[in-house]
């Protein structure tokens, strides 16, 4: 159902939409009225299929998602559209388990509850009260059923009922609560000194040996990276748009020959009685209530007492407003042939038995020109641009390919300008080198050493791109002229980073021999002494020497633990954690209930991972992959 709008929606009302009506939940649901798999499938859940098409569909809208966290377009290094289509299958095969689960152990979303969650929506509200007349226009306005909607909105009620269940089964003991809490609130005690690696550099300790040796032992650290100028065509739908010019008599031609496609359509209004077993016996459930029908029994009286749908059956059956397309084609097939009036014989889908009864019709009603003038000239300027595309990508993949050698004939058919990139290499690059699609063309051994044009590399933002190489500088090894002083000052800052660890060493070895420690310490002013710790103290101490605090052995009693660790860029420290004291402050009721939230959350997401897992281990599933391709 979000798919849907964001597949129908365009501009402010689908950000609008999108951002307002969706539950906080974690997983979502199918709509229920949506038709069956198609004749591809990608996973078969203890027999249920999973669509190709689908998982498309989920792997759309991840993709989106991912394009709205980067500001619009994913960084191209980080697009694995391989990866995101088998997550969002993973992420379907869950929810059926789920959804499984949940039918099985009786979960359902009464008919109130799905009005009150509909209801609290603030993109259905004027005024701070919700609007049936907003409601409804903002659903046609994506052609989606009230029916479809709602239907949705009880299975995400429903599917977040069982995830707060097994959540709610992560119980964190008070105890641990307290440990937590405590060890979270712990300070530790300690003093420390730094041997500054600046103060150990002695430029004479590296000679011109160790620099040649450093040099021919480390070739690949002064190997330069390999780059490519290239020379491309773009191909952007965007610039063929902009180009399209139409006249008034076009626009009105346009709009005659599709004059049903700016119809508002028809629309039934359905009720419905539902048996969920698909079996011998939900038939004969079925044929009965339909008998009882035929001897003028109410439907809307069977309905609310025998209908096992649980959004329609407190409504006497009373589905809502259907258009083509919104339903199963089995369903949709009955209900668009049925006159008003007259009842279905039982009808079977993988949904269970239905009888249908169309209670009202309202025929598709065509809109006048002026009102949607708009609309048909955007329309024929869509259609324009496209067929523009279809025809220059024709001449671009085709006359690149057959003069292999030179862009000059495609740009010349084309009208498209030659343009040239900067240099980039194989791992990143700005501008038009920053898609990795564009890299891996580049560097692919047809291009870079045959010498001739790409293939059509398609862009996230729908443009098409055929480049050849301009100029390529092979990677090689830097002269050792060229790289001596970056080797003599690594060296020599290794040099004073070793001096300084050493004297360190010889400190920590005095402190460990002496009597009492702070003798030594006394000595020398250089010391931190007796620095009370805590984990939020990070940017009072150098660089690194918080966690390393922390990951130190708690002292015995009436003793210390003296260590050392290299620091920041070369630096020593040598610490000396005198005491570890736990926090005193879980008798307050704001910290203890942070930590009991923290620990709880963590508890619960657990459980239900652990649930998710037992579910795929009790299933069968057969998984295919390879229909993604």
């Amino acid at each position: 159902m979000l798919q849907a709008i964001r597949d129908r929606a365009s501009g402010w009302l689908a950000y609008v939409i999108i951002g307002l009506i969706t539950i906080p939940f974690a997983l979502w649901g199918l709509g229920e009225y949506f038709g069956g798999a198609g004749p591809l499938v990608a996973a078969e859940v203890n027999g249920t299929d999973i669509a190709v098409r689908d998982v498309h569909q989920e792997a759309r809208t991840q993709r989106n998602e991912m394009a709205r966290m980067f500001g619009g377009e994913i960084p191209d290094d980080l697009l694995d559209e391989q990866g995101i289509r088998l997550q969002a299958l993973e992420t379907l095969i869950r929810q059926e388990l789920l959804r499984q689960a949940a039918d099985s152990a009786g979960f359902k979303a009464s008919g109130d509850s799905v009005l009150r969650e509909i209801r609290g929506m603030q993109v259905f509200q004027e005024q701070g009260r919700f609007s049936r007349e907003r409601y409804s226009q903002l659903l046609n306005a994506q052609r989606i059923s009230p029916a479809d909607f709602e239907q949705d909105i009880a299975r995400s009620i429903v599917m977040s009922q069982i995830q707060r269940g097994i959540q709610a089964t992560g119980v964190v003991p008070e105890a641990l609560v307290e440990d937590y809490s405590r060890l979270r609130n712990q300070t530790r005690v300690a003093s420390w000194r730094v041997f500054q690696a600046d103060d150990f550099d002695r430029p004479d300790v590296v000679d011109d040996e160790a620099i040649r040796e450093y040099y021919e032992a480390n070739p690949d650290e002064f190997t330069t990276t390999e780059r490519v100028r290239v020379s491309y065509l773009r191909l952007d739908p965007e610039g063929l748009e902009a180009g399209v010019d139409v006249t008034e008599d076009e626009i009105r031609e346009h709009y005659r020959v599709n004059r049903s496609r700016y119809e508002e359509p028809e629309v039934r209004d359905v009720q419905l009685i539902r048996i969920q077993e698909t079996g011998e016996d939900g038939e004969a459930k079925i044929r009965e209530l339909r008998e009882r029908l035929e001897s003028g029994e109410d439907f809307a009286e069977l309905a609310e007492e025998y209908s096992e749908d649980s959004l329609t059956a407190d409504r006497g059956g009373r589905m809502g407003e259907v258009a083509r397309g919104d339903l199963d084609s089995t369903l949709e097939t009955v209900i668009f042939t049925l006159p008003e009036g007259l009842i279905s014989q039982p009808v079977r889908t993988d949904r269970g038995w239905y009888i249908l009864e169309v209670t009202s019709i309202q025929e598709a009603q065509p809109q006048p020109f002026e009102d949607v003038r708009d609309d048909v000239e955007q329309d024929l300027r869509d259609r324009t641009a496209e067929q523009m595309q279809i025809d220059a990508l024709d001449d671009l993949m085709s006359l690149a390919a057959e003069f292999s050698d030179s862009l000059e004939p495609a740009a010349d058919a084309t009208g498209l300008e030659i343009q040239t990139s900067d240099w980039f290499s194989r791992g990143s690059g700005d501008d038009i080198a920053r898609h990795r699609s564009i890299r891996d063309a580049a560097f692919d051994p047809r291009v870079l050493e045959d010498g001739n044009n790409s293939e059509a590399i398609d862009l996230q933002d729908g443009s098409t791109v055929i480049l050849r190489i301009e100029s390529h500088e092979p990677s090689e090894v830097r002269d050792l002229a060229d790289v001596e002083d970056e080797i003599r000052e690594r060296l020599q800052r290794q040099a004073a980073a070793d001096a300084a660890q050493a004297e360190g060493e010889a400190l920590i070895e005095r402190l460990r021999e002496a009597e009492d420690w702070t003798t030594e310490a006394d000595e020398n002013d250089e010391w931190s002494r007796s620095v009370d710790v805590t984990r939020e103290s990070a940017t009072d101490l150098p660089t690194g020497l918080q966690d390393y605090l922390f990951r130190m052995p708690a002292p015995g009693e009436g003793s210390v633990e003296i260590a050392g660790t290299r620091i920041g860029d070369g630096d020593f420290a040598v610490t000396v954690l005198e005491a570890v004291r736990m926090g005193e402050d879980v008798a307050d009721g704001a910290a203890r209930q942070q930590a009991r939230d923290q620990m709880g959350n963590a508890y619960g997401s657990a459980e239900f991972r652990a649930y998710l897992a037992w579910l795929e281990e009790q299933a069968d599933i057969k998984r295919f992959p390879e229909a993604l391709d």
